[in-house]
């Protein structure tokens, strides 16, 4: 049977309606043909989350972020839809956590699945929760660091401030001889390079990793986003493992440490703290520089008064 020309314009455009639609959902990463359960959480703010954003179970991806609704009615709540593959049981009790899934500030979604032997259904909403991420930890970490070392630097500041360039120029040079909260400070530097030293030597292959893996991202950009999100969890997996806070501890002893020392320093404490804050030894050398100026300007005038010379040995005495 021959078909007419408008069957075939029919049927061609149903086929490229076919097609485009399996385009779109493959571009965004979801299975065309699976039939994958579907779960909601709701959020008061997702921090940029958005559609196609990965959902993991202990850093393995089980599924993406399918819609998000903003609720308007509910003082802008936004519903979370969530695609998860069909072998993954969810439980009663189970959460959905909001993090940070690298360094860059992407979002994801981590599934704690609860109680597997009370599953729920298809189309249950699940609670929500928000962790900090890779991003937020460090933050954290650093903030303390770096108030300490301000508050270091605004006393160096009133010192500076305080004399004149010679007098800095002479506590600069008794600095070399303070042997005890310098020589404390100095250790403390060794000890902390030592540490990182270690650190990277230990972490060296998992450096290598993350390197390795930053490069698979370039390559993969335009791609394969399935395996970006999976580099991603692995470099986020990574630098979890690097261990920052004994090094974040050590910073903060070193910034103590320099905190007590100009503390002492501008109590009157020590070399430094004396030379700063007394001037009896300026007025010492002042004192003692005027007397034998008086002195050499008597024995110029006046030598015979020092000096007795005599041809014969024989020479009276002179006043």
């Amino acid at each position: 049977m021959k078909l007419s020309k408008e069957l075939k314009v029919a049927l061609l455009a149903i086929v490229a309606g076919v097609i485009l639609y399996m385009g779109v959902r493959f571009l965004k990463g979801t299975e065309v043909f699976s039939q994958n359960k579907t779960y909601y959480v709701v959020y008061s703010n997702i921090e940029g989350l958005t559609e196609s954003n990965p959902v993991f179970i202990n850093g393995y991806k089980v599924g993406q972020v399918l819609n998000i609704e903003l609720l308007q009615q509910r003082d802008n709540e936004l519903l979370v839809t969530m695609n998860i593959q069909k072998d993954i049981v969810v439980g009663e009790g189970a959460t959905t956590s909001l993090v940070s899934s690298d360094l860059l500030g992407s979002k994801a979604l981590y599934l704690n699945v609860g109680n597997v032997s009370k599953p729920l259904d298809d189309g249950d909403t699940l609670q929500s929760n928000v962790e900090q991420g890779i991003v937020e930890r460090v933050q954290a970490q650093a903030l303390p660091i770096a108030e300490k070392l301000d508050s270091t630097l605004a006393r160096f500041n009133e010192i500076i401030g305080a004399g004149d360039q010679d007098e800095m120029s002479n506590i600069l040079g008794i600095l070399v001889g303070d042997t005890t909260s310098v020589s404390r400070t100095v250790d403390n530097l060794e000890t902390t390079s030592r540490s990182v030293s270690g650190m990277l030597q230990r972490n060296e292959r998992r450096l290598d990793a993350t390197l390795a893996n930053l490069q698979l991202i370039s390559e993969q950009l335009g791609d394969n986003e399935t395996g970006l999100g999976a580099l991603l969890t692995k470099l986020n997996q990574t630098m979890d493992s690097l261990q920052l806070q004994p090094t974040m501890e050590k910073l903060d002893v070193i910034a103590q440490n320099l905190n007590d020392i100009t503390t002492k320093m501008n109590e009157g404490q020590g070399s430094m703290g004396k030379l700063i804050n007394d001037d009896s030894l300026y007025t010492n050398l002042n004192n003692t520089a005027a007397d034998l100026d008086s002195l050499l300007i008597d024995l110029k005038e006046n030598p015979n008064r020092y000096v007795h010379f005599s041809l014969f040995g024989g020479g009276k005495n002179r006043d």
